[in-house]
């Protein structure tokens, strides 16, 4: 008897709390703020409005949108540490009325374009893996749309390497580079690196300061002014010298033209002796201030006529004369 009592009060209290634990539990919902499935033109309006507490609710709306048209959802969670810049477009033969430049990471930016429908904005097309955007215009020459960006690579905290660049983007199927140069270039080699027997290893410090001009001729071309410079240092240290002096220096002027063959802006026109294909030469690597501490054999960078990149020795091609 007692035994069965004391089952039954087990039982009881087993139940009891079991009713408790069910009645004080509490869902804990995950927060999402929600938005608008469609950029809206309120969206845009309120992003370029004086009025701080539109304009900042404006700007996670955006980005909330923009990562979700791309599929980036994962990406949500670090939505407040990125930047983003709105461009609204007046293009004429494209059906694109805006761009916008998402910045995921210091180093990792993608670009959104929109077509305006009604008073949403619907995603048309993209391009991703950019490095960080700083600015961003659109050229119309004849029939042909470029989205022309300032993009960076800072690398300097432990990289020793930073690099702002104009890259031009040429929509055919997809976006695709079709120039990539230099403006503001600096990095720093250390002899110790790459030999380390070598006595009394210096610094090196290289830099490139580069003027681009987008010039409409006949055809579209670019003016590349080049400065290259190389500094070192003989102090003896591990670490980034405080004081360089010049060793080398050399200034180019490049001129670089539209291509319709090639959907390319090159400098010239070659053979490949061996085979006689016919490619566009886009630079060569006597061009860059790295080829000018070492002296390395010359190589061009060329591209064929199925959009294929690739570099041959200089030996291997015959310049064509314009």
């Amino acid at each position: 008897m007692k035994k069965s009592t004391s089952l039954f009060f087990i039982v009881t209290f087993f139940i009891v709390m079991t009713l408790i634990l069910f009645l004080s539990y509490k869902v804990i919902p995950i927060s999402h703020q929600k938005t608008d499935s469609k950029l809206s033109e309120k969206n845009i309006d309120n992003y370029f409005s004086d009025n701080i507490k539109e304009k900042t609710k404006a700007i996670e709306s955006i980005k909330e949108i923009v990562l979700s048209d791309l599929g980036f959802k994962e990406w949500m969670d670090y939505k407040e540490y990125m930047s983003i810049l709105v461009f609204p477009s007046d293009l004429k033969n494209e059906n694109i009325d805006l761009i916008i430049g998402l910045n995921l990471s210091k180093d990792t930016g993608v670009i959104a374009l929109y077509e305006k429908q009604n008073d949403k904005y619907v995603l048309q097309d993209s391009i991703k893996d950019l490095s960080y955007i700083d600015y961003i215009k659109t050229k119309e020459f004849n029939d042909k749309f470029l989205l022309i960006v300032e993009e960076t690579i800072d690398e300097k905290l432990g990289g020793y390497f930073y690099d702002e660049r104009l890259v031009i983007y040429y929509k055919q199927e997809d976006f695709k580079k079709v120039f990539d140069k230099t403006k503001v270039y600096e990095s720093y080699l250390y002899e110790g690196w790459k030999k380390e027997k070598i006595k009394n290893p210096k610094w090196f410090k290289l830099t490139e300061n580069n003027i681009i001009d987008i010039v409409e001729k006949d055809n579209l071309n670019i003016d590349l002014h080049k400065e290259l410079n190389i500094y070192t240092s003989d102090e003896s240290s591990t670490s980034i010298p405080s004081n360089f002096k010049e060793y080398k220096n050399k200034n180019l002027k490049l001129n670089y033209t539209w291509d319709k063959d090639f959907n390319y802006f090159i400098q010239n026109k070659g053979i490949i002796t061996s085979t006689k294909e016919s490619v566009g030469i886009i630079s060569m690597s006597n061009q860059s201030v790295d080829y000018y501490l070492d002296n390395e054999k010359i190589l061009y960078k060329i591209i064929d006529k199925k959009g294929d990149v690739r570099y041959e020795d200089s030996d291997k091609i015959r310049v064509l004369e314009k």
